[in-house]
This record gives C-alpha cells, structure tokens and sequence, in this order.
C-alpha cells in the first residue's frame, strides 16, 4: 500500500517530514488500531516540511519507487539517499509512555522500502530504531525495538533486534540480553526497490512475522533465542538509518522510502499486499542430498579432510556452489575427533582458518547385516550417511548470548556407565539396514566454525549400539571394541592431540621452508660479516679449556697481577674515600646513566667529559677540573649533584685532594680467596640443574638413576645435547619470552595492554629451533592471525592511546638493552633517549609518522615556575609528526644505509627495514643482548648487570661477551648452540654459590654460578613430575562452545604445562566464571612470583621470599592434592612395587630430590612407613571404590549470569578442593603416613632451589 496515495491524508494535519504521530494510539484507540493505521509515517516527499533533524550524508529528493515498475507510486515519487557513513535521521522520544514505548503486550509492526547500494557479508544495518544510539545519558544496550537488514550467505534477510530485561534481577553493568530474529531467506543487492516488514508482539516470541516483497519469509531467533521477557524501555531517541552513534557497519548505505511504525501487530496479508513490483525469487534451490563420492579409501583408518571457505554455517550447498579441494588431509584410528589441524601462512606462522569449514570423516568399516542403530555427536550442522544413506542430521550452530543463556543440564548418558555429550554438543541417533557383510562406507560431514564462531568441533564422534544394546562403541574400521567410556575416550583423544602436534609441526615446518632461501642468504651475509670483525682470540695463557673458562681464568689473572703491583696507599686513598663520594652522588646520573653524555664511573669517560668537551677530571688541574667547578657553583641551574645541600666542604676536599695528586684509579685490590674457584658439582646435583635449565623440570627417579649409573666420561656432553633436543626446550623458554614481551591475553574482556596470544608464535619458533634473527624479524612484522596464535597479536595493546610506541617500548628493552619507558611521555631524564626516538620506532611500526596523542604528553603547566631546570624535557613539540626513522645507529652500529637492502624483501616496508636494523649483524648490541641474557638465565648473574636497560653499564667481561655474540651470529643466531656453549662449560657445571653483588663489573669473577630459586613454572611442572602426576586443569576458557569469534572469547587450550596458564583474575567480578582446579596451581605461580596479566614487559620477577610461598606449599588444596597418592599416579605405582621401607624411601628420595638419602634420612622415614608396610595393601573385597558423582551443568560467558549460575560455581569449587579419591588399594592410615612422607619433602627448601 503507498500511504503518499491514501485515504487518510495525514499530511494535512501532520508537517513532520510526511510524520504521524498520533497520541490517541497510546490509548489504545480501538478505530485507529482497527484501521491499522501507523503511529510514525516517513514518506520523504518533495513538498514536506523537515524538521526532523539530519545528520551526515543524507541526500534528498532522489527518485524514489516509481511506475510503471512499481505502480502503486506516483511518477514523481521521491525518497532519500544515505551514504553508509554515520548518515541518518534523528527524532528525539516525547517522553515517558509515549507512542514509541514498547513492552509486554505490546504490539508492533515496522515496514519500510530500501534500495541497498553496499552491504558487507555479516553487516547489521539499521532501517528504523529505537535506542542503543550511543547517547551517554542512557544504557548502552538500551535497544527496545529495530528493523534491520542482514547480509548473510550473499542474500540480504530481515532482522528485528531488541535487549530485554532479566525480571527482579539488576543487569550487570555494560550487559545485556539480545534477542534478534533473522529471516531464512532474502534478496539479492542490487538496483530494485524492495518492501520489507516485521510485525511482533512483546512477550509472545512465536507472534513474529517478516514479509519481503509480497512473500511470508519464516526464519530463526539467531542470537539470544526466544524470550518472554519484557524489552528494554527507556527516552532513548528514535534514528532512522543508523545507530551506535553512527557506526558505519550499522549504516545504511542506499535508499530509504515509506517508513513506517504501528503500535498493532498488521496482518501478515495486508503487508504481503503493501507489494507491486518485479517478482524476484527469494529462494535459492540447494543441491541435492547425496553421500560424496570419496572414491577408494585407506583400510583400517578413517580419512579426515579439511574444506575451506564453505558459504555459511547453517545450510548446505545451494545450486551453483561446490565443496573446495582439501586444504589439509589426515588419518585418525576411529570416529573421534576433538579439534582440526592449525592453519599456517606461507611463512609457517599460525593463520585463521577461512570459516566456516567442511570437515569430513569417512572409512569402510565391517558391520554385520541387519539393522544398526548410531549415534552421533556433533557441534553443528551435520550429515551422516551409511552406503549412501542419510541417517542422522545435526542442526546449525546457535550464537552464544552474553550470560542470559538459559543453562541447560547435562545430556544423560546415552546408555548406564557410558560418557555424556559434552556441553552444547547435539547427540542424534539414526537407523541404518546393512544388506551384506561387504564393507560398509560410512561419512560425517560437519559444518565447523563459522563467520561468528570459532572453528572448533567440539567433542564429535560417531557411535554404534552393540549387539547386546548395552553399550555404544566408537566406530573403528580396524575391528576390535572401543566403547564409549570416559577411559577410552580420554586415551583416545590423549593419542589424537599427540598426532595433531607431529602433523602440526610438519605442516608448520614444511610451509616455514619457502623462506629458508631468503635466510640461507642472510645468514651468509652474518658469516661474512663475523669473518671481517673477528672475535677476540680466545685466552691461550690458562689452562682452562672451555673457551669461556678461558676469558674467565684470564681476567682472574690479570686482576691479581694488577693488584700485586699497585701501592697500598693509593688504593685506600682512592676505594675507601673518593669512590664512595662518586659513588654515591654521581653515578645515578653519569655512571649508570649518562646525563649529557658524561660518565663518571672510569677514569677514561671522567677525562674524557660529557657534551660540553670540557674533562670533568683534569689530573692536577682544579681550574680545568669541570667536576669541581660544578660541586663547588652556588648556582641552583650549575651546582651538582642536584637537588639537597651539594656535597660537603669535607667530600669537597677529599675530591681536590685526589685530583691534585693526578687522579689515580687503581683497580680493586682483589685477594685469592676472592676468585677461588668453586668445585664442580656432583653427577645428582648437576643433572638436576641441566634438566631445570633446559626443559624446565626435574628428571624422573628413573633419570636421575640411569645417569648416575652411567660410567661414560662423555656423559654430561650426551645429557646436554639429548636434552637439547627435547621438544621441552620450548616448554622451558617460552614463559620466559612471554614475560619479555609482554604477552597478555585474555579470557574475559579486554583492558589495558591486553594482547593477541602470540605465546603460540612464540612456542612454535622455539620448538622448531627458529634462528633468533629470524624469530625477531617475524614477529615485528606481526604476521598471521592476531587473535589464534600468530606473531600479529604482538601488535595488539588494549585500551593503550599510542598501542605501536608500547610495542616500541618493548622492542628496545628486549633486543637492544635500552630503556624507553620515559619516552612515553617526555624525554629520558636518566637517559640519552628522547620521545623523538620512541616515535620513530613506533612510525616504523606503523609504516607513517605518527604523533604523540595528547593523553601521552606532559602537560605544558608542568613546566611553568620550576624553581631550577627540571630533569624532566620534551623537545617533541605538540602535534609534531614524527617520521618512521631509525634513531640508534651509533648505540648499535646498524645504519640504514643501502647495504640494508640485501636484507629486506621489500625495501620501502618501514616495518621491515625497522626488523632488519635490530637483527642485522653490524648491529651489534642484539647479538650481545641476547648471549647476555641466555648467559644471566643459566649462570644466575649478567656479563652486563641489566638484561633491557645498558646505557650506562659495562660488560664485567667484554671480551667474552664480543666472542660469544660473534659465536652465537656465525652459527645461525641458534640458541641451541649458544646455550650448549655455556652448558658445556665448567663454569656452569661448578657448585653453585650465593654471593653478594659485585660492586662493579670489574669485581664481577663468575667463580661459580649463582644459587637460584626455580621459576613458578619450574615448580608446578616439577610438583607434577615429583609425584607422578599430569596437570589436572580445566581448558583455558569461559566459551568451550565455540559460539563465539576468538576475538572475542578465545581458549588457550587445556595446559599440560605451566607456562600455558593464563590471568584468572575474573572471579572478583564474576564469580560464576571460575576455573578451580586452575585457580589451585595458579595460586602457587603467583605466589612465586608469576603474574598472568602482563601489561608491561618485564625479566626479573620478585624472587624476595615470603610466608604465602610457604603457606601455599605446606596448607593450600594444591599441595594436598599433589600428595595424595592416587590410582595411576607415580606415588602410588612405587608404594605398590617398594619391598620394603627403605627402598620406597629411596625411590621417594630419588623421585623428588633426584638423589639418593643419606643415611639418616633413610633410617628416619623408613621408621615412619615401616608400621603397617607388609599390610598396607587392602584385600580387594575391601576396596571401596569411588561412586560416580552427577555431572553439573556448565557456566560459561554464555550462561554466566543466571541465578544459579554461582550455585554451581561453588559446587565446581568444592569438587576441585575434594579432588580425585584416593587409592582404594591402600589402607588409609599407612596412605596418610606415606603422604605426610611425601609432603614433607616436596616441602624441603632443597625441592625449590636449583641446585
């Protein structure tokens, strides 16, 4: 119907852009709502008024629909054109119950006429709403009501959208509870006009209707699902044309025409009737059903393949569309299958796959003819099919909802003892007739992921009833019986995720060797270059002969040869009086720092001065001694040191004194006791080190004995390279990287810093033994998928105004030992660096200049009446663009210059060349940073002190240092190698001590290595090896049902290590979202010092003890979980096998001290676990096994905040903290004596310090 030409001429009674408005509607006029007459009319006619107010691009008076093509209009019919930008039209609410308000009861109808220009795949766009504008003065998800288009599958479907109310339940803040209801089916974009309506009444969610030009359209409550609660109502403005304040995915980008709203719900006939025009189908006809043709198939295992790019997750094919070629094949031993293979880029770094995907599984397995009953267990859409035939299906996946989902109680077990679906898996069972004892051809297909949800599986499988109907066994083409049990489908899919990772890693390694050519030739050019600058010769005057050993012995000598010939009374003169002054007020600024490029922390940089040329020492000269005239200037501007009093006429004169008589510097007198030598360790005590070292857990009892028992003298060689190449090294370092380079993500909702998950990128380069050079190039080209493991989420800082100057940040303290963090905000005071500096990385990051936003500049108030010159500088001025340039050529030697080119694919790509300049070999400092790092990990203490901040600081051994980085360039940047160096050393294998810190460098010897405490990681990990036990966790995540893009809830996967943990920090703000089995050992890293929220990138950690580290040890549910002796686990299994006390005393010892007892010890908890030994075993008629306990229903983001949501919270936590029973096998009190054995050791201080 085109109201321009109704009876009811309300544009002679109404002037508000062709708006009715007519109050008595609200009263429930019962001649109007007969009428069906609207409330609200926009017919955007050339003759009308406007006083509704417009915003952005809206363009009138644009042929509107016309005859004879649409004969209902007139010929001069108009409408308005919107630019998709923001572009709208606004009509602000009357007040409180007004027409526009609608709740329970309520009806409503909502029609207009589009004509869509553009409309991205998945776009929501706005016709007509009311609310969720973005206005600050009301909710942000305020939608009472909106008729929108969606593009979906290529078509462009209707959609009503609006948030409803949870009764006597306030809303958590910055929540709500959608409800959208989506069309089956729409039309095609393109220059036709077409008719769409919605008509609905609130609280009756089966009253929906949709038309589209003329045709009834059905269609499904996609997000939230159906509700009877009431909607969201509130004075929030009417927009037509947009929402979200604009946003332009939410913006029509088209024509709009005959806009209008009733309070009634209008029958679907007279909509359909609204409709003369070209009658185009709204339907697409799928292809047929059949079974694919798979051709022949390998015998006894079933063939898994992998289709990208399928058109949507909730149909099948339609006419003209065909299935992609495999983008990755694999076998499997049965019909179980728990996740797919990662996708990689062409560099082997971690991509998203293109969703949704087509996973299929087919095998020939022997069935018995008769009648077969199966079931199947799949996320989504599903088809199985037996020879052809079509026997059970799986419905489309739903959305999931932000915590008002209904949650839904576990699905029972299908048959008595067997294991239940997982959560928001469907379990469907179908029928199928085997006609001969021929092979029966059996496929899954399955619709995984898609473009709203993650491309994740589930738990799918496919069972089939045994012949006596007790039971489901898993279908297996290679025979024999797997039923459908929790034992068996644990070991099965234990089994699976070990294949998944081989052929992860040779997928991952094979697309890795497309750019092997590319670093074949750079590390060419390193080789060359280290062939130009030769190392130091290695000391050949000791008999050391390690090569590190070696540097070491020399400086040792040297020190006491220098000794030996200074006169005593210098020395004092100079250690005892003039260093403390220097010490004590100069070096902050000009010895660790250097302030207008002085130092004062060696006679040669004194001498030599700062900026301004003039010496700060001039042997016995006072006048021309620069560092007396300052520290005796009466000038707040000139005096130093800054700030106080100044020095003392006393220091004053000390400092005189010792120039007048020519400034001697002696060395630090250093004694033979001070470089003694510490002896090598012990066989026990070094293995324990090496494994803690390299793959960051202690050895097994059985380990620890072999080697001991082992006579090679080549032995401690064949222990580091066999651990060397353990596919653990990267367990062990990967926490260590992510601790650097600040790794944050989340589970939860992003907040300051948060970051992608590169931990993947991370641990994927690690286990492939990536050269550094290469690792570092990748990921400061952020590559891959930022939110599912690709070095891209490095780029990602939440919540940070300047994210690429905090990725600069952490760039330059990890590779290039230098401290940027004041150059967030002004220049360094401590520092050489400048912001200018800092912005010039992050431009080169950024591939553009780049300004310093306001929110990161001090203001310029800060600056006015300083009663002296502040420390504090900014030489950026306000707004200042700062160019994508290299600023540290002379800290590091690497300038870009044209020799970079022969290390860059693309030349002109800022973000490379910023990559090629820290990794380049003439750049110096990261070779050395690097080494120094590796090298302050295993030895305890740095050649240079600071790991991220070396201005200012000296190499206690620079020789050694040069060599080893040259070392570490010429063979590839392998860590590997470089860490072998320092392992094989005897430097690393002596006693380890705990010294005090050398005053400076020069009294830095490396007699030994410094005692350290284990890692938090170390100590979880090692916990779980000392008692025998796996890591018991939960998956890291609050969506297991995949129902939403891993942008937004992802899963970090169930961790088998911990370093895999991440923040669980949500429980304060949402108590139903807790993960208790994870929170019990991440109280223990945290308490050791290990912090799962990294905002800021950091390589020491507090390693200070305190009570709570003991406290969670000795009394938290971890420990006594750890101790107690369960079924399977290794305390358990060496109680069974001990024949007497001291041998389990023994093996307890070597378990978890990998070492044998002393004799004491042995007689000490022999007689604790003598009384009752040969009867500690129950008869099996005793045995009281453990009953079954009733699965609960699962929380998750979806579901979260419903009332007994926290209910079943707290039941979680309770099982957690009760924890697997014990082993029945045991008689309780011996157990309890054995445990307390056990406990008492994993609690020994020697437990948790490195050897």
């Amino acid at each position: 119907m085109n109201w321009k030409q109704s009876q009811f001429t309300w544009q002679r009674h109404f002037s508000l852009l062709g708006l009715l408005v007519l109050w008595g509607m609200c009263c429930g006029s019962p001649v109007l709502a007969q009428a069906a007459r609207p409330i609200a009319y926009w017919g955007f006619g050339q003759e009308e008024s406007t006083p509704l107010e417009s915003h952005g691009g809206v363009h009138r008076d644009v042929p509107g629909p016309r005859p004879d093509v649409y004969p209902d209009f007139t010929p001069d019919n108009t409408a308005v054109r919107l630019d998709g930008k923001g572009a709208r039209f606004t009509f602000d609410d009357p007040g409180e119950n007004s027409p526009f308000d609608f709740t329970n009861g309520d009806a409503i109808t909502l029609e207009a006429w589009v004509r869509i220009t553009q409309i991205n795949e998945g776009d929501n766009v706005y016709i007509v709403g009311k609310g969720r504008t973005g206005n600050p003065r009301f909710a942000k998800d305020n939608q009472n009501w909106a008729l929108r288009l969606r593009r979906l599958d290529g078509r462009i479907n209707i959609s009503f959208l609006f948030s409803s109310v949870l009764p006597n339940q306030a809303r958590p803040q910055g929540e709500s509870n959608w409800h959208r209801w989506t069309s089956d089916r729409g039309f095609k974009q393109g220059d036709e006009w077409h008719h769409v309506a919605i008509a609905y009444r609130f609280g009756e969610p089966e009253s929906i209707v949709g038309v589209i030009d003329g045709t009834e359209v059905s269609g499904q409550w996609d997000a939230g699902g159906p509700t009877r609660n009431p909607p969201t109502v509130d004075n929030d403005a009417i927009w037509i044309g947009s929402a979200l304040g604009g946003s332009p995915s939410n913006s029509l980008r088209g024509d709009l025409d005959e806009v209008a709203i009733y309070r009634t719900a209008v029958p679907a006939e007279t909509l359909k009737s609204r409709y003369r025009g070209p009658q185009q189908s709204l339907t697409v006809l799928p292809l047929p059903e059949e079974m694919p043709e798979l051709g022949s198939l390998a015998p006894g295992v079933v063939q898994v393949t992998l289709h990208e790019g399928m058109p949507t997750h909730f149909r099948w094919l339609n006419e003209g569309e065909s299935v992609s070629e495999p983008r990755v094949s694999w076998q499997t031993e049965s019909f179980l299958l728990d996740g797919v293979p990662q996708k990689y880029d062409d560099w082997g770094i971690r991509e998203s796959w293109n969703g949704p995907v087509l996973v299929r599984m087919a095998a020939d397995v022997s069935l018995t003819p008769g009648t077969h009953r199966f079931l199947m267990r799949v996320r989504g859409l599903s088809r199985l099919w037996v020879n052809g035939q079509l026997v059970a299906r799986g419905k489309p996946m739903v959305g999931s909802q932000n915590g008002f989902e209904p949650i839904t109680p576990p699905t029972p077990a299908p048959k008595p003892g067997l294991r239940i679906a997982r959560h928001r898996q469907q379990e469907v069972f179908g029928e199928a007739r085997i006609e001969s004892a021929e092979k029966t051809r059996i496929v899954l297909e399955m619709i995984v992921g898609g473009r709203d949800f993650r491309v994740d599986p589930g738990e799918a499988c496919v069972a089939i009833e045994t012949a006596d109907g007790a039971a489901f066994q898993l279908l297996h083409p290679a025979g024999g019986q797997l039923l459908l049990t929790d034992p068996i489908v644990t070991s099965l899919l234990a089994t699976g995720q070990q294949e998944m990772m081989i052929l992860n890693d040779q997928r991952r390694r094979l697309a890795a060797l497309s750019q092997n050519s590319f670093w074949d030739k750079r590390h060419q050019i390193a080789r060359d270059w280290v062939k130009q600058h030769p190392a130091p010769a290695v000391p050949a005057h000791t008999n050391a002969q390690h090569p590190i050993d070696a540097f070491l012995a020399a400086k040792i000598q040297l020190a006491l040869e220098a000794t030996a010939q200074t006169p005593p009374d210098e020395v004092q003169l100079f250690h005892r009086n003039v260093l403390p002054i220097l010490r004590d007020h100069c070096f902050r600024c000009h010895g660790d720092k250097v302030q207008g490029g002085l130092r004062l922390d060696t006679a040669e940089a004194a001498k030599k001065g700062g900026d301004s040329g003039l010496p700060a020492i001039h042997a016995r000269s006072l006048e021309e001694s620069e560092l007396i005239r300052r520290v005796r200037s009466t000038s707040p501007e000139e005096r130093m040191p800054p700030g106080g009093d100044g020095l003392t006429a006393a220091q004053i004169a000390i400092l005189e004194d010792w120039i007048g008589r020519g400034a001697p510097w002696p060395a630090v007198p250093v004694s033979a006791e001070m470089v003694e030598l510490s002896p090598l360790s012990d066989d026990a005590t070094f293995l324990r080190r090496v494994y803690l070292d390299t793959v960051g857990v202690i050895p097994t009892a059985r380990e620890a004995r072999d080697f001991q028992r082992e006579s090679s003298p080549e032995k401690r060689l064949h222990v580091i390279d066999r651990l060397l190449a353990d596919d653990r090294w990267a367990d062990h370092w990967t926490g260590y990287w992510l601790d650097v380079l600040a790794e944050n993500p989340t589970l939860i909702n992003a907040s300051l810093n948060t970051t992608g998950p590169f931990r993947w990128f991370v641990y994927d380069s690690l286990r492939d033994n990536k050269p550094f050079d290469r690792f570092v190039t990748e990921l400061i080209l952020m590559r891959g998928s930022a939110h599912e493991g690709g070095s891209a989420g490095f780029g990602i800082a939440a919540n940070n105004d300047s994210p690429l100057a905090a990725k600069g940040q952490i760039l330059a303290g990890a590779f290039q030992g230098m401290e940027l963090q004041c150059a967030r905000c002004h220049d360094s005071p401590y520092h050489s660096t400048t912001q200018r500096d800092l912005y010039s990385l992050a431009a080169m990051l950024a591939r553009k200049p780049l300004t310093v936003p306001a929110s990161s500049r001090v203001p310029s108030a800060f600056f006015e009446n300083q009663l002296r010159h502040s420390l504090i500088q900014v030489t950026l001025k306000p707004g200042e663009p700062v160019s994508p340039l290299w600023p540290f050529a002379e800290q590091t030697g690497s300038v870009d210059d044209a020799s970079l080119r022969e290390l860059l694919r693309e030349p002109d790509d800022t973000r490379e060349k910023l990559a090629a300049l820290i990794t380049s070999p003439r750049n110096q400092r990261f070779a050395e940073v690097i080494v120094n790092r590796v090298w302050r990990r295993l030895i305890g203490s740095g050649l240079v002190d600071s790991p991220d901040d070396w201005e200012g600081k000296t190499a206690s051994h620079p020789d050694l240092l040069k060599w080893l980085a040259r070392d570490f360039v010429a063979h590839g940047y392998d860590l590997k190698h470089l860490s072998r160096q320092i392992l094989t050393s005897q430097l690393y294998q002596r006693q380890a001590r705990t010294s005090p810190a050398p005053g400076s460098a020069e009294l830095q010897f490396f007699v030994a290595p410094e005692r350290r405490r284990m890692s938090a990681e170390q100590l979880v990990d090692s916990l779980l090896v000392a008692v025998g036990k796996p890591m018991d966790v939960e998956e890291m995540t609050f969506a297991p049902e995949g129902g939403t893009r891993s942008e937004y809830r992802q899963t970090l996967g169930v961790p088998d290590r911990a370093w895999k943990f991440t923040s669980l920090g949500n429980e304060r703000d949402r108590p139903s979202l807790s993960l208790p089995r994870a929170r019990a050992l991440a109280d223990i890293l945290e308490a050791f010092g290990w912090d799962g929220a990294r905002q800021s990138p950091r390589t020491d950690r507090e390693v200070d003890p305190n009570v709570l580290q003991a406290g969670v040890l000795q009394n938290s549910d971890a420990s006594v979980l750890l101790t107690r002796v369960t079924e399977g686990s290794g305390l358990s299994e060496i109680a069974l096998q001990a024949g007497t006390p001291e041998e389990l005393v023994d093996q307890l010892y070597w378990s978890i001290l990998n070492r044998p007892p002393r004799n004491e010890e042995r007689t000490l908890l022999a007689s604790l676990l003598a009384e009752g030994f040969p009867r500690r075993l129950l008869p099996e008629s005793e045995w009281k096994l453990p009953q079954p306990v009733e699965p609960l229903p699962v929380v998750t983001w979806s579901n979260h905040v419903q009332p007994e949501a926290n209910s079943i919270a707290v039941l979680m936590e309770q099982r957690a903290r009760g924890g697997p029973p014990a082993d029945p096998r045991f008689r309780p009190e011996w157990r309890e004596a054995y445990e307390d054995a056990s406990w008492s050791l994993l609690n020994l201080s020697e437990f948790v310090w490195i050897p």
